[in-house]
């Protein structure tokens, strides 16, 4: 009995999970798609007749901007706008990428699916555009126009574009500051040549990058940073820092705060006894505790004494 009862619990579990019903059918190639490419080439150009053609009267648009759905004036608008202020505009299939259509056969739908790439930049902002774009093209019965159309894309940098019209602050520039006078004091200690007391100014955690030698975020520990420093130290006497103008702290709305300055390093060549002063532009970035957290250089090997 126990046999019988493991037979028919099998053939029941495969009899439910081999059953497949279809619900319609996808096509690569099909009229609609056609529509779709015709209401792209429109919406690039500014063709606004086109477009009314091309979707219904109560045409309805939605995006992840918008609860509620935007009708043909949305269109038209939008169209109208970024058509005229976009610069090399463009619409495309997104890599390898290719529309499909999808006819529902329980709702009696037509949906045009793509994946796209929008491209371009706002001539009144200088800001890229640039940004994968999904699209549904819902079809009437007939299947001659849009009747309505999701659009998927990034509105966090439609945003930052928008925003961009706009004067907006992000923060308080100050030229004297506490943190200018931490600036100053690790400048003072860089003079002494005394390797603990200048990293005393750092924490354990202080990441440094060496802009011009070095990757794209490619940072150095403090040990890392003073080793290659101890390596420079055993040709090099550091002479004199002065400073040039005036250090600035850069106080960011929430997000911590940077003193840049720009100094004049003399360095003397044990070996020859030349010396030479070099120009430099460093940005410490502190905490909300007031440690440097980070130190960004622009230093040249090149300019040091021969």
């Amino acid at each position: 009995m126990k046999k019988i009862l493991l037979i028919l619990t099998v053939l029941f579990s495969f009899t439910v999970f081999s059953q497949k019903q279809t619900n319609g059918k996808i096509y690569i190639e099909h009229p609609a798609i056609d529509i779709v490419n015709q209401f792209n080439e429109a919406y690039i150009s500014g063709d606004l007749d086109k477009l009314r053609e091309l979707v219904t009267d109560d045409v309805k648009v939605w995006t992840l901007r918008n609860r509620q759905a935007n009708g043909l004036n949305w269109i038209l608008g939008t169209s109208n706008y970024l058509s005229k202020n976009l610069i090399n505009f463009e619409i495309k299939h997104y890599g390898g990428a290719y529309p499909d259509v999808f006819e529902y056969k329980q709702d009696d739908v037509v949906d045009v699916k793509t994946y796209e790439l929008l491209t371009g930049y706002d001539k009144n902002t200088g800001l890229d555009l640039n940004m994968p774009r999904y699209g549904t093209y819902r079809m009437t019965a007939k299947g001659d126009r849009i009747q309505t159309l999701w659009i998927n894309d990034d509105q966090i940098l439609w945003q930052k574009n928008w925003d961009a019209y706009e004067t907006s602050e992000n923060g308080v520039i100050y030229k004297d500051h506490p943190l200018v006078t931490k600036v100053r004091l690790l400048y003072q200690s860089y003079k002494t040549g005394d390797v603990e007391k200048i990293k005393a100014n750092y924490t354990e955690n202080t990441i440094f990058y060496d802009v011009m030698n070095s990757g794209i975020d490619e940072f150095k520990n403090l040990e890392e940073e003073f080793a290659q420093f101890d390596n420079y130290m055993e040709m090099f006497e550091i002479v004199d820092i002065k400073e040039s103008g005036f250090p600035d702290v850069l106080d960011y709305s929430g997000d911590g705060a940077v003193v840049i300055s720009w100094t004049d390093i003399t360095f003397k060549n044990k070996k020859s006894g030349n010396t030479k002063t070099v120009s430099q532009h460093i940005q410490h970035w502190f905490n909300d505790e007031g440690e440097i957290m980070r130190e960004d250089y622009y230093f040249n090997p090149a300019q040091l004494p021969q």
